[in-house]
């Protein structure tokens, strides 16, 4: 994603979502997330839903709790839910971000940031005998914890 042709908001949001305090980069979504309308919210929610495996009762109307995944599931597996997200709804979203209040100096470091992005945990994803990769949260042998695999809480927290 760091490559020469990037958008430089997006990769201005790609700084905050890699640097900036958890709780900042939560207020600056809701903010961006307030600000956007329905289509926008709408194409936000299914990027979460499909690369983050989580947000699946959510609605448009929860702003809160879509700023809240995006945030987590970023920090989790970082740009599985940049990569999910259109071009064009990354875009809006990221110019929405960076603008927020909640973002303003937090910028510090971004000359010398290399824009490279960290390796994902290799815990969330399992192979399947066929060679498939899967998201632990789809995979019903793992996500269950069954014949010792992790329990959702051993991956994710809380209770499994």
């Amino acid at each position: 994603m760091s490559d020469d042709l990037e958008d430089v908001v997006v990769r201005q949001y790609r700084f905050l979502l890699r640097t900036a305090p958890v709780d900042a980069l939560e207020a600056a979504h809701r903010q961006a997330l307030d600000e956007l309308g329905d289509d926008a919210r709408a194409a936000v929610l299914r990027a979460v839903q499909t690369a983050l495996v989580c947000g699946l009762r959510l609605s448009i109307d929860q702003p809160e709790r879509l700023a809240h995944l995006i945030t987590l599931g970023e920090r989790r597996v970082p740009g599985a839910f940049l990569r999910a997200l259109e071009e064009h709804w990354r875009r809006r979203l990221a110019d929405r971000v960076v603008l927020a209040e909640a973002s303003f100096g937090l910028f510090g470091g971004y000359a010398a940031w290399d824009g490279v992005e960290p390796e994902p945990p290799e815990e969330v994803w399992v192979e399947d005998e066929f060679g498939e990769r899967w998201h632990v949260a789809l995979h019903p042998v793992y996500y269950r914890g069954y014949h010792g695999g992790p329990t959702s809480a051993d991956l994710f927290g809380g209770a499994g």
